[in-house]
């Protein structure tokens, strides 16, 4: 009786502190999702401590949730081998850095990003909370895209940054916000079905209006990816999906030539006053000579700023901060053997992120899984020519899409997709259960399947 009575006192103040935890967790998240990118993306010192105080936040409510509800202090996840190898390769090329401080101020925006993923993760564990992070990445893209509009056709600013300090980052955040927002919208998405074409249009047209070509690049190579994992699922012949991909990477090369401002902003390639690929690939070739020197720690990271001028070569005008490639830097200041958990990660991500899309028969579930590997797919190819996981804002969003891909567990319970070649229809039709898609009359099809 006494064990009872006890339960039934402890109980209740075990679901208040959760509860109050959760609120907590999720106002802090959401809130640094939408403010992020409207605080400069959060590049300046005073909004990137803004961001970190509320990740604290979030991250400290998501522990003593867990806590006290008796679950492991983490959510699980695919990630966790080559997060820790990934944290142990930067703990130890600090210990090497060139300058200790900037590897502080770097080794803080990489904790920021792991509380954000790991937040995400649990958040998204529910339907609503997924629904909830959904919405406010497509808000604050919204509101980004909004901004730029006023400023740029007001005569504010001469390129369209919005409230980032650099259009190629603004094209970052909006290739991320744009595919989340299509793979979601073939869910069809409640009362907001008819306003959701809207809002994508508006992030696409901010995102042609940056004007950057990596952006470009980036965005068409994601939906190139996205189309062809939508064909995989219909179950289309290999042509078929080779030349449906061509074509969408034709008409949208097409699109863009079709455009004076952007032939313009092609040719400013052969400009050697312009941060082009050629500048690019100068500094790419001088940033191997930092890596032959420090080839298994690297100079320290977020130390590449200072490390570079050692190697700097004759006639560089600009002065040089990041090496416009993510991959060179992250080389470069963790050096070799942090490819490891590198291309660890990026395949644990791909391989749970396409299993989910290919195998669930939830079309909202489908639409989160495609929408955010085409949003990584984007920042991945972006990440060649440029650095948009220095900028903090845009760090935040990916760590966000990497959650919603791999998946968090209560989403897997739902069940496989069933195979609609072996399994008879609801009786009385000729429509496979629970397939991909439905006909409507022979007149088209619906993407993803009638799932919960």
């Amino acid at each position: 009786m006494t064990h009872g009575c006890d339960a039934t006192i402890v109980m209740p103040h075990v679901v208040k502190v959760t509860r109050s935890a959760g609120v907590v967790q999720a106002a802090s998240l959401l809130l640094l999702l939408f403010a992020s990118p409207l605080a400069r993306a959060s590049t300046p010192r005073w909004a990137f401590c803004g961001a970190l105080w509320l990740g604290l936040l979030a991250f400290s409510a998501l522990v003593i949730k867990r806590l006290w509800a008796g679950q492991r202090l983490l959510p699980r996840s695919p990630l966790g081998p080559p997060l820790v190898v990934f944290i142990v390769l930067a703990l130890i090329s600090s210990v090497f850095s060139i300058y200790r401080t900037a590897t502080v101020w770097a080794f803080l925006r990489v904790l920021l990003y792991l509380a954000v993923f790991h937040v995400a993760l649990d958040l998204a564990g529910s339907r609503r909370g997924a629904r909830l992070l959904i919405g406010t990445v497509i808000g604050a893209g919204v509101c980004v895209a909004f901004i730029g509009f006023v400023k740029y056709h007001g005569g504010e600013a001469v390129a369209f940054n919005s409230t980032f300090v650099n259009y190629d980052h603004l094209a970052g955040y909006m290739e991320m916000v744009l595919c989340l927002g299509l793979g979601v919208f073939f869910h069809k998405p409640g009362a907001l079905r008819f306003l959701w074409p809207l809002l994508l249009g508006l992030i696409l047209v901010a995102l042609l209006l940056s004007l950057s070509r990596g952006g470009w690049v980036g965005g068409v190579a994601a939906l190139d990816f996205m189309w062809v994992l939508f064909l995989i699922r219909r179950r289309t012949s290999s042509a078929g999906i080779w030349l449906s991909a061509a074509a969408l990477v034709l008409v949208a090369g097409l699109t863009i030539l079709a455009s004076n401002p952007m032939i313009e902003r092609l040719q400013s390639m052969r400009n050697p006053d312009d941060p082009s690929l050629g500048g690019r690939l100068v500094i790419w070739q001088a940033s191997t000579r930092l890596i032959a020197e420090h080839p298994l720690h690297g100079s320290g990271l977020g130390a590449f700023p200072w490390a570079f001028p050692t190697v700097r070569p004759a006639g560089l005008g600009n002065r040089v901060r990041e090496a416009h490639n993510d991959y060179v830097q992250i080389v470069t200041e963790l050096g070799l053997p942090v490819l490891i958990p590198l291309l660890w990660g990026i395949w644990l991500v791909f391989r749970r992120g396409i299993s989910i899309f290919l195998r669930t028969a939830g079309r909202f579930r489908a639409g989160i899984a495609i929408g955010s590997l085409g949003g990584i797919v984007s920042v991945l190819v972006h990440g060649l020519v440029d650095f948009n996981l220095q900028i903090t804002a845009n760090g935040i969003l990916f760590s966000t899409l990497v959650a919603l891909a791999v998946g968090p567990e209560p989403w897997l319970a739902s069940g496989a997709r069933p195979n609609r070649r072996s399994r008879p229809g609801p009786p009385g039709t000729d429509r496979p259960a629970g397939g991909p898609w439905e006909t409507r009359g022979g007149a088209g099809f619906r993407l993803l399947s009638d799932g919960p």
